[in-house]
């Protein structure tokens, strides 16, 4: 369960999202970033440094194949980025290592919450609740391959980054920007609310993860 009520972002769309939390992390975005799982490259206006994107699909400056690693030696960045990318991968494992490995000072991860209560509406009338899920005639190109709440999420980043030398500095709990009147009162309850309510009224998370000695600042 979260320890407590971190900054809190509020966002529509990816580019929505990226902009907000890009304005939150300002602190750990300077030198060299590795953006992982680029898409349009939402993120490099933001940065004041040098900026490499990559991703399987998109605009990337490298086009990767994260299940394969990532070509680039050790601590080759200073700070690596990945939003709403290990769900999406079958060796999540694997490629939090590989984050880890590559990166010299900060590892910024942004996780879905797909145990968000409007999810969880959806599922409970039978709707569609992404394409990312489901069972389509063809295969996908692209789907989530891992469902998990916000406490997972957080435990899995503090477990497997302290593996590699990471420890928590932050975090940021996002609510999206619902439009209509009574999801907007539900999503300010869920930034009022004790923290344990956060897998249930979230939309997003994100850990904040640095190289050091290893004693947590969360």
């Amino acid at each position: 369960m979260l320890s407590r009520q971190g900054p809190i972002a509020r966002f529509r769309g990816r580019g929505d999202k990226v902009t907000e939390f890009a304005r939150l992390l300002r602190p750990y975005l300077d030198g060299k970033v590795l953006d992982v799982g680029c898409d349009s490259r939402f993120l490099e206006n933001h940065l004041p440094g040098k900026y490499v994107g990559v991703d399987i699909a998109g605009c990337p400056d490298i086009r990767v194949n994260l299940e394969e690693g990532l070509p680039f030696s050790d601590k080759s960045f200073d700070v690596t980025v990945a939003f709403d990318i290990l769900e999406h991968c079958d060796r999540m494992h694997l490629v939090f290592d590989e984050l880890c490995r590559v990166t010299r000072s900060f590892v910024i991860v942004g996780l879905p919450n797909m145990y968000e209560w409007h999810f969880r509406i959806l599922y409970l009338f039978g709707r569609k609740v992404s394409g990312k899920y489901g069972l389509p005639p063809d295969p996908p190109a692209d789907r989530h391959r891992w469902l998990f709440t916000i406490d997972e999420g957080r435990a899995f980043l503090r477990t497997r980054g302290t593996m590699h030398g990471f420890s928590p500095v932050r975090e940021i709990l996002g609510y999206y920007a619902y439009r209509r009147f009574l999801p907007r009162c539900i999503g300010a309850l869920g930034e009022m609310v004790s923290p344990k309510w956060a897998s249930a009224l979230a939309y997003h998370y994100c850990m904040v993860l640095r190289r050091d000695d290893g004693v947590s600042r969360i």
